[in-house]
């Protein structure tokens, strides 16, 4: 079993992004802002080594439904950053009778195998931001630490052959650059945003980005919905003797609320 810990804790240009030091505007009392809501991702890309790279559609990857949910809490102090905390599982699972050899991480898989390929994992972004615009208007900028928490995974059974497996524990915590801006169309209660996580190393780069639109009706407790396309991206270069490039993405629904 290999671990993806050379690129989770190398530290990485997150160290040199520092936060303000000081909101322009905040909520005047305490503000938490929840949600949850589904993902309906797609995957594409490929795993293996530079020569002999195989892709998802060779093994029929497919990606499940993804559900997710979030939650901030924002206040008044100055210099204190606010915590936004969002959880979403990923898992895909494909069956194939592959037809041709491919390498994976250190191990070679032969042709004409029936082959099953997992991939099943957590994220949870745990970020410090601060809002240097709170208006009709809205910017964010801190830093994320994405904790990872699962495995990948690929098992052959060529006929008349041993076994042959390979597994990659993606655990760990990735720091990374947050931002997010958002746009309210005036006396509507209509929205415009977006989120955006970024870090690269090594010529590995990890994103994760999304888009939305969204609608609150106004009260004691602001009630509403937003619908989104999100990216999460992963592009891994010659980590444990192979490349990574995957990608998940597709549309997103939630519930939101504020109080």
């Amino acid at each position: 079993m290999k671990k993806l810990t050379p690129l989770l804790y190398t530290p990485l240009i997150a160290a040199s992004v520092l936060l303000p030091c000081a909101q322009t505007h905040a909520d005047t009392i305490l503000g938490i802002y929840a949600g949850a809501g589904t993902w309906n991702a797609s995957l594409d890309g490929s795993i293996g080594v530079d020569d002999i790279p195989i892709t998802t559609d060779e093994l029929g990857l497919e990606a499940d439904n993804s559900t997710f949910v979030y939650v901030a809490l924002e206040h008044p102090i100055p210099l204190i950053p606010n915590v936004r905390i969002h959880h979403s599982t990923l898992k895909s699972e494909g069956y194939a009778v592959v037809e041709r050899n491919f390498t994976w991480s250190d191990v070679t898989f032969p042709a004409e195998a029936a082959t099953t390929t997992l991939l099943d994992f957590t994220q949870t972004d745990i970020t410090l931001y601060y809002e240097i615009l709170d208006n009709w208007v809205s910017l964010d900028v801190g830093v994320t630490a994405k904790v990872l928490d699962g495995t990948a995974s690929v098992y052959a059974e060529p006929e008349g052959l041993a076994v042959v497996t390979e597994e990659i524990e993606l655990t760990g915590a990735i720091p990374m650059v947050y931002g997010m801006a958002r746009f309210d169309l005036p006396l509507s209660g209509a929205y415009i945003a977006g989120n955006a996580n970024y870090v690269s190393y090594d010529n590995s780069v990890i994103s994760d980005l999304d888009i939305r639109v969204g609608w609150a009706f106004e009260s004691v407790l602001d009630i509403g919905a937003e619908l989104g396309f999100r990216q999460f991206k992963m592009e891994l270069v010659d980590f444990d003797d192979a490349n990574t490039d995957l990608t998940f993405d597709g549309p997103y629904l939630n519930v939101a609320i504020h109080f």
